[in-house]
């Protein structure tokens, strides 16, 4: 019997690029975050007497900033030298041997796969053949999988790969290939990488086929635990998998939804009681939460005035104060609007349906938005400051529509107002 860890994606040292222009960041702690994560992870393999960790990518964002990343990891390669933990660590598109010079020497412990063709190690002891290839430069657009090796008779066989398999939405294509490529290998285990999220359930439970996830979220589209797989493998089959949380920090989505009745004081209650939820679920963790506020409410009337807008926002990062600097309000998004019937108005004959008609067009239609961008231009060569200082975009698509649905919400609440 024996236990290991498949990890990937740590990015030790991600830049984290421009945090600073969040209001009341905690800069450091985001700096941190990574290493700390390694330093969970192998503080977990030590506590766990694992046989040998696998890094299946990315160990590495990119570029050292300077020596002193290497220097760092490779004084956590020595905690589990110490304890003769092995590591097998294979160059992903992040850590691609064009990218990151080998420039720290690593203790003996780590062995690395080979970037120009396919790598065996064989542990004897416990009966296991480890199958790789890193990457040799960033863009791999070759099925590196079909040129593994077929397994090894009597031993347990796992394949190290960084892939995007077969394609995702939220990653570039990397080595791509197919679960019907992984198979033919007859491997008993692939240790994935590349994909931030965890494969729950595996993509196969036999042989067993899956991704770790990463091991620390770096930005809202990595909501919820982070961490590792913890392996046991009794009589050459794999026994037990159990997922190990390594994250210091959790992102959240806290969503609020309200009710039309539901006014600014409503909304800041709902609010606290999210927020209060994705603290408890971080379970000591610092927690980065995303407020978005959704609903036909009353409380839209008062939203699209700016003052009280500016006002609530501030109510709202104020309630990060009650959880003793535990808690970051990353960003707030209201996507409220009246409680009215908005597409009965814009089938009427008067004025304000007639420019709810127009505003619909103009978000519909990219061509409008285009010119919409085009007529908005002289105002950036007027303006006293860059306009992307401010966070304003005039070619932005996205924002242009935030915007008319702004104008639609301020067009509709004047509307009820004057019927008041």
């Amino acid at each position: 019997m024996f236990k290991f860890i498949h990890t990937a994606d740590l990015h030790i040292d991600s830049p984290l690029r421009g945090l600073e222009a969040y209001e009341g960041a905690p800069v450091e702690q985001f700096r941190e975050a990574t290493r700390v994560a390694f330093e969970n992870l192998v503080t977990l393999a030590i506590d766990r007497q694992v046989a040998f960790v696998v890094i299946a990518g990315d160990l590495f964002d990119g570029k050292w900033q300077d020596m002193k990343t290497g220097l760092w990891t490779a004084g956590q390669f020595r905690r589990l030298e110490r304890e003769t933990i092995p590591v097998y660590l294979l160059r992903g598109n992040h850590d691609a041997a064009s990218k990151v010079r080998q420039a720290v020497s690593w203790p003996e412990n780590v062995r690395e796969f080979s970037v120009r063709k396919p790598e065996t190690f064989l542990l004897e002891e416990f009966g296991v053949a480890l199958h790789g290839q890193g990457f040799s430069h960033q863009e791999c657009n070759d099925d590196l999988a079909a040129t593994y090796p077929q397994s090894v008779d009597g031993m347990f066989n796992i394949g190290v790969l960084h892939t995007s398999l077969t394609g995702s939405a939220e990653h570039d294509t990397y080595a791509p290939t197919s679960e019907a490529v992984l198979r033919s290998k007859g491997y008993d285990y692939w240790a994935l990488g590349h994909i931030h999220q965890r494969s729950e359930p595996p993509i196969s439970s036999r042989p067993y086929i899956g991704y770790s996830g990463n091991t620390q979220g770096r930005h809202i589209r990595e909501t919820g635990p982070r961490g590792c797989l913890l392996h046991t493998v009794v009589d050459g089959e794999l026994d037990a998998t159990e997922f190990i949380e390594t994250d210091t920090l959790r992102w959240h989505l806290a969503e609020v939804n309200l009710n039309e009745q539901d006014n600014i004081v409503d909304l800041v209650k709902k609010v606290r009681q999210q927020v209060a939820a994705c603290h408890e679920a971080g379970e000591g963790r610092f927690s980065a939460v995303r407020v978005v506020v959704r609903g036909a409410c009353a409380a839209h009337r008062e939203l699209v005035h700016a003052l009280r807008r500016e006002e609530t926002l501030a109510e709202i990062r104020n309630l990060a104060n009650e959880f003793d600097d535990e808690v970051w309000i990353e960003k707030i998004k209201f996507e409220t609007k009246a409680p009215i019937d908005i597409e009965q108005l814009r089938k009427g004959s008067d004025l304000v349906s007639e420019l709810l008609r127009t505003i619909d067009a103009l978000r519909d239609d990219d061509t409008k938005l285009s010119e919409l961008a085009e007529e908005l231009s002289p105002l950036a060569a007027k303006a006293t400051v860059e306009l992307s200082e401010c966070g304003i975009d005039l070619q932005d698509s996205t924002q242009l529509r935030d915007w008319l649905q702004q104008a639609e919400g301020l067009l509709v609440s004047q509307l009820l107002e004057a019927d008041a």
